[in-house]
C-alpha cells in the first residue's frame, strides 16, 4: 500500500451529498434545440454562418492563441454569431457560435492511430487537434502539458479521480462505469512516456469506483496488459485533496515550487476523465465533444449524471433531469465550494463544466449577515496552501494589490475553505478573485503600453538615422563629391570611418533618441521589479505570482 504524506489545511468532514447522483448510472445525451459555443478571443472561424456542419468537424482555428479547438457536437446547421451569457464568474456576455442540429447522425470520417507504436510527439499532436483540455476545473491545454514529456523529465504519472468537492459525482460515476479502460490507458500512456510510476487516485468515499478499478487492473493481469505498474491509491476524504498541488503533496511528499509547475517535479496529473477523452482520440480519432455533467442541489427534481454535449444550456440539462421542484435560489456552475453563481440559465455547458448545482440557499459569497472580521485565525488553520487570508482580503478589498502580491495573493487555488469556516460570513474569495482580475489587467494594460513605447522609440531612431545620413549627403554634395566618387576621403565619410561632425538638427535627434532609450531602460526596470511583487519604494523581498492550481 502506497504510504501517503498528507498536506497542510483542509477541512475533514464535510457532507458529500453525492448520493442521488450516484444511484443511478450515466444518463444518455440531453440534444437541445440549439447549442451556444464559445467563442475565444483571437480564434478564427473556419465556417460562415448559414453552413451546414457534421458532428466532429473542426470550426475554429486556435494556432495563434493555443486555445483549444471547436468542434461540432452534432449535425446540423451553424446560424449565426450572438452575444450569450458566458460560463464566467463575471456573468459576462460573449460571442458565440449558435449550431441548430439536425437530428441526423452524418459525421466526419474519423481517423484511428492506437497505442501501438505511437510517439510522444505524435500523442500531443493527436490532442491537440481534438481540442482536449483540462476537464477537472481550470481547462490547461492538455497537449502543452504533454510536451513536458519531450524532454524526458517525467518519472511520475497521476491519474486523478479525487472528488473532494461535495455534491460532484462524474468522475466517480466514470470510473464505475468504465474502469476497464481507464486503467488500460493508464497503463499505455505510462509505457509510452516511460514514467516511473503510475498511480490512480480516488477518495475513501468513492467505494465502488475502487473496487471497479481492482477488478479491471486484476482482469488485465491475465490479458497481457502492461497494468502490473499502475498503483491504485484510496486518499481519506479530506478537502481539497482532489487539488493538483495538494494530490501532488499528498502522494509524494514533495511541493510544487513557487512561480513553478509540476512538471518541474517530474509529475504529469490528467484528471480521469481528461484521460479518457485522450483514449478516445488515440483508439478512435474522435475529439472531445462531449462531457459527464453532475446536476444536483436541493431544488432539481431528480439528481443525476448525464452526458451533455458542449454548447447545452443550462436550463435544458436541468429540463432533462426532471426541471425544478421550486425557484433556485442560487444557480452554480461548479460545486457549492469553488463553484460561481450563473447570471443566466441559458450559460452553456463547457469543457470545464462538471457540475450544475440549483440550491434554495444563497453561495458563500452572498451569505448573510456579514460581520467584521474578528481575526480568530480559523481562515489560517484550513488554508491548504499556507496563506494568511484575512490579511489577503483587506489588502483585496482596499486595493493595495503589491501588498496582496507580497502576501502571495497568486498563491491562492480559490477553494473557499476559509470562507467556510470564517464566523463572520466573509466572501474572501470573491475578493480574492476580483483582485487577481484586476491585477492582470493592469499587467496586460502595462504590456500595450510598452509595445507601443519600443514602436515609438524604433520610430524615433529610425528618423534619426535618416537625418544623419542625410547630413552626410548634404556634406559630401558641398564637398562637390558623391557617394560613387574614387576620393578616398569621401567613401572614409560615407561610410562612417572618419565621420564628419554631425549637423544641430542630427545632434539634436541624437540626443532624443538617446533620452528615449534611457526612460525605456528605466520603465523596463520599473516593470521587472513590479512583476515580482516587490514595490519600488520598499527592500522587502518581492513574492512572484504563481499560476493557478488545477488542469
Amino acid at each position: 500500500m502506497t504510504a501517503l504524506y498528507g498536506f497542510r489545511g483542509g477541512i475533514a468532514g464535510l457532507p458529500s451529498n453525492k448520493e442521488g447522483s450516484t444511484s443511478q448510472p450515466i444518463q444518455p445525451l440531453v440534444i437541445p434545440q440549439r447549442l451556444y459555443l464559445p467563442i475565444d478571443p483571437g480564434v478564427e472561424l473556419l465556417i460562415k454562418p448559414g453552413k451546414r456542419v457534421l458532428a466532429g468537424e473542426v470550426l475554429t482555428d486556435s494556432n495563434a492563441t493555443k486555445a483549444a479547438v471547436w468542434h461540432a457536437p452534432v449535425a446540423g446547421r451553424f446560424v449565426e454569431i450572438v452575444d450569450h451569457p458566458a460560463a464566467h464568474p463575471s456573468g459576462r456576455s460573449d460571442p458565440a457560435m449558435v449550431l441548430e442540429p439536425d437530428g441526423s447522425a452524418d459525421q466526419v470520417e474519423f481517423s484511428e492511430t492506437g497505442w501501438t507504436d505511437l510517439s510522444v510527439e505524435r500523442l500531443i499532436a493527436i490532442v491537440e487537434s481534438a481540442g482536449i483540455t483540462g476537464m477537472g476545473g481550470a481547462g490547461f491545454p492538455t497537449w502543452l502539458k504533454l510536451g513536458v514529456a519531450e524532454s524526458g523529465r517525467l518519472s511520475t504519472l497521476i491519474i486523478n479521480g479525487v472528488e473532494c468537492e461535495p455534491e460532484i459525482s462524474c468522475d466517480d460515476m466514470l470510473i464505475r462505469e468504465q474502469a476497464d479502460r481507464v486503467v488500460v490507458a493508464t497503463a499505455k500512456l505510462a509505457a509510452l512516456l516511460q514514467v516511473e510510476t503510475a498511480y490512480i487516485a480516488v477518495e475513501d468515499d468513492s467505494p465502488q469506483a475502487m473496487a471497479a478499478l481492482r477488478a479491471a487492473k486484476a482482469g488485465h493481469y491475465t490479458e497481457g496488459v502492461p497494468v502490473g505498474g499502475v498503483e491504485l491509491v484510496e486518499l481519506p476524504t479530506r478537502y481539497p485533496s482532489g487539488s493538483e498541488k495538494q494530490l501532488i503533496e499528498n502522494l509524494l511528499g514533495k511541493q510544487v515550487p513557487k512561480n513553478g509547475l509540476p512538471a518541474d517535479l517530474g509529475v504529469l496529473c490528467l484528471n480521469v476523465a481528461t484521460l479518457c477523452a485522450i483514449e478516445d482520440a488515440v483508439m478512435k480519432g474522435q475529439p472531445l465533444t462531449t462531457r459527464v455533467v453532475t446536476v444536483s442541489g436541493e431544488a432539481v427534481a431528480r439528481p443525476q449524471n448525464r452526458w451533455a454535449l458542449f454548447g447545452t444550456p443550462v436550463a435544458d440539462l436541468i429540463e432533462s433531469c426532471g426541471g425544478l421542484t421550486a425557484k433556485a435560489e442560487n444557480l452554480v456552475m461548479g460545486g457549492p465550494m469553488m463553484g460561481f453563481a450563473l447570471a443566466s440559465p441559458q450559460t452553456p455547458v463547457i469543457k470545464t463544466t462538471n457540475c450544475i448545482l440549483a440550491q434554495n440557499r444563497p453561495p458563500l459569497d452572498k451569505r448573510q449577515p456579514l460581520m467584521p472580521c474578528i481575526r480568530c485565525g480559523d481562515c489560517v488553520d484550513v488554508c491548504p496552501a499556507g496563506l494568511l487570508p484575512q490579511q489577503l482580503y483587506w489588502f483585496a478589498k482596499s486595493g493595495e494589490h503589491d501588498k496582496a502580491q507580497r502576501h502571495n495573493l497568486f498563491d491562492c487555488i480559490e477553494c473557499g475553505a476559509c470562507a467556510y469556516v470564517c464566523p463572520s460570513q466573509l466572501p474572501l474569495v470573491h475578493h480574492y478573485r476580483a483582485a487577481k482580475s484586476e491585477i492582470r489587467g493592469q499587467q496586460a494594460q502595462r504590456i500595450k503600453a510598452d509595445i507601443a513605447r519600443e514602436r515609438m522609440l524604433a520610430r524615433d531612431e529610425r528618423l534619426a538615422r535618416r537625418e544623419q545620413e542625410a547630413a552626410e549627403r548634404r556634406l559630401l554634395k558641398r564637398g562637390g563629391r558623391k557617394a560613387g566618387t574614387a576620393d578616398p576621403e569621401a567613401k572614409k565619410a560615407v561610410t562612417g570611418e572618419t565621420r564628419p561632425a554631425m549637423s544641430d538638427e542630427v545632434a539634436t535627434a541624437m540626443d532624443r533618441a538617446k533620452q528615449l532609450q534611457q526612460q525605456a531602460d528605466a520603465d523596463e526596470t520599473r516593470a521587472s521589479i513590479e512583476s515580482t511583487g516587490e514595490s519600488v519604494d520598499s527592500t522587502e523581498p518581492g513574492q512572484g505570482a504563481n499560476r493557478e492550481n488545477g488542469e
